[in-house]
């Protein structure tokens, strides 16, 4: 499913990345949990550190449940 369709406070494995090469090899080898959303954008922890994604970033990452 979709990033940003996931549950909050909730830990998934990044399955699939639509987007350059570059950016999928590194990214689909990590765990990610989305801990808000505030005016479409994402604060998500990835591997201890928090980011922030738009909502056309998170539509493209789909991941699985852990």
């Amino acid at each position: 499913m979709p990033l940003n369709l996931t549950d909050f406070n909730q830990f998934y494995v990044i399955n699939k990345i639509c987007g350059q090469e570059k950016q999928r090899h590194y990214l689909e080898s990590l765990w990610i949990s989305i801990l808000s959303e505030l005016h479409g954008y994402y604060l998500v922890m990835v591997k201890g550190s928090k980011i922030g994604l738009d909502k056309s970033l998170a539509k493209k990452i789909i991941v699985y449940a852990s």
